[in-house]
């Protein structure tokens, strides 16, 4: 079984808090582009896979990022991340989307970011990238209560 340990703090901060564990399908392949970058309203949001390609057994590193503008004072209401795919099973395409919510009503200050780095470890029989699954990983903002801006990025899981 895969579990995704999302791992939550200040950009400034060396101290990280365990906020969500996700369990994840011992299927996984991942696919997509590596680095993503929206900027929504007048916030940035950043998503960012440390690793393209990652080997069965290892693990991938993620960071979400979001800065408030330096007009004012903005209350980050959640990030939502989730890891979205298709897989085949069975000669049947099936949907998948695991999720977790972290940084519950965190006050954001004008100029500042807040980082949620993210860790997946995949599972040592991960079912490989050219086998035909896609898998991203994604992330979206609720600043002030409003759904605001999202990032997505994926990576693949590689044989030797």
């Amino acid at each position: 079984m895969m579990v995704a340990v999302l791992r939550c703090g200040r950009a400034s901060s060396a101290q990280e808090i365990d906020v969500a564990k996700i369990k994840l399908s011992e299927t996984l392949r991942f696919l997509g582009t590596r680095f993503n970058k929206i900027t929504g309203s007048d916030l940035e949001f950043l998503l960012e896979v440390e690793e393209a390609r990652v080997r069965p057994g290892a693990a991938i590193h993620a960071e979400a990022r979001v800065r408030s503008p330096e007009s004012g004072e903005r209350e980050l209401t959640h990030i939502t991340i989730s890891l979205r795919g298709q897989v085949q099973r069975e000669g049947q395409w099936q949907d998948y989307d695991q999720r977790a919510e972290v940084a519950h009503n965190t006050r954001l200050p004008g100029g500042h970011e807040f980082v949620v780095p993210i860790e997946v470890l995949i599972p040592e029989d991960a079912v490989l990238s050219e086998d035909g699954a896609t898998w991203s990983l994604r992330a979206q903002a609720v600043v002030d209560r409003s759904v605001d801006p999202r990032a997505e990025a994926g990576f693949e899981v590689v044989g030797d």
